[in-house]
């Protein structure tokens, strides 16, 4: 289950990993703060920066160094790799310098789906957590509670992701298979409600108010950047089986709020009927009868 204990919380509030937790919060349109299983990720404009895991004696730092490889200047490798991972005022005294690599592995190797979903999050305040993995399965990219209700929320960034081994028909059976699954459904809202009390501790929610009370999840995806000239959803939505609910919003790529507004029934209409996806030859416009 995911989660952080009293001392793990403590230590980030007023004790020796305070700096990374005043980083976060001083730097929310770079920094995100993530809880897992018994340790918390760092994620630098949606890339894992830093790992922090609990020990009985203290706590062990994780940069993956490759970040300084495969770019221009490679030339920090070996004195990122030689930190010591238990010494936690080496990771302070060095933090400025791993974000540094990050940003230039990120220069030469431009991860715009990562960066288009940490604006989601830093402006949205109903996401909760990002990158959720689920034990032997999938990811999940973003988790969602808004009005006591889940929402797994999967974003798709430009027209290669709808399709194909992950695509979207492939992502939503797999969700589905997890929602199917009494263990695995009853341990993720376990870990959600977990990650919820851990973040109002450490002051990392815009919404002290969420909580989760309902046991009916649903679905969302978001496209961004979509082309809508292109048979991709049309082809993805004929071979997909109505398991769960599940809504779908067209968003920019400059667009960040996820506005409720926008959102469309995946499988049906407005009479209950099953959705046609036909394509218009006249229109840039998906056209749902």
């Amino acid at each position: 289950m995911r989660g952080i204990n009293e001392r793990f919380i403590n230590d980030l509030t007023n004790g020796e990993l305070s700096f990374f937790l005043k980083e976060v919060k001083n730097r929310r349109e770079d920094l995100s703060l993530e809880i897992r299983g018994g340790y918390i990720n760092i994620y630098y404009r949606g890339g894992n920066l830093l790992k922090i895991t609990q020990k009985r004696n203290g706590y062990d730092f994780r940069f993956d160094a490759r970040y300084c490889l495969n770019k221009k200047d490679d030339s920090n490798y070996e004195k990122i790799s030689s930190l010591d991972n238990s010494s936690t005022e080496e990771y302070i005294r060095m933090f400025p310098l791993l974000e540094k690599e990050m940003e230039s592995w990120f220069a030469v190797h431009p991860k715009p789906e990562r960066q288009y979903q940490h604006y989601l999050l830093l402006n949205n305040p109903s996401v909760i957590d990002i990158e959720y993995q689920v034990a032997g399965r999938m990811r999940f990219d973003m988790l969602m509670v808004e009005d006591g209700h889940l929402t797994v929320v999967e974003n798709k960034y430009g027209l290669a992701s709808i399709s194909g081994s992950a695509g979207l028909a492939k992502h939503y059976r797999d969700i589905c298979d997890v929602l199917d699954d009494p263990v695995l459904k009853k341990e993720m809202y376990a870990s959600i409600r977990s990650i919820i009390s851990n973040k109002k501790s450490l002051g990392l929610l815009k919404d002290e108010s969420i909580s989760l009370d309902s046991d009916r999840p649903e679905i969302l995806f978001l496209l961004a950047d979509y082309n809508m000239r292109s048979r991709s959803l049309s082809n993805e939505m004929s071979m997909t089986e109505n398991r769960y609910p599940a809504r779908i919003i067209y968003m920019s790529a400059d667009e960040y709020i996820i506005d409720p507004a926008k959102e469309a029934d995946l499988f049906t209409n407005e009479n209950g009927e099953r959705k046609k996806w036909i394509i218009s030859s006249l229109s840039v416009n998906i056209f749902i009868l």
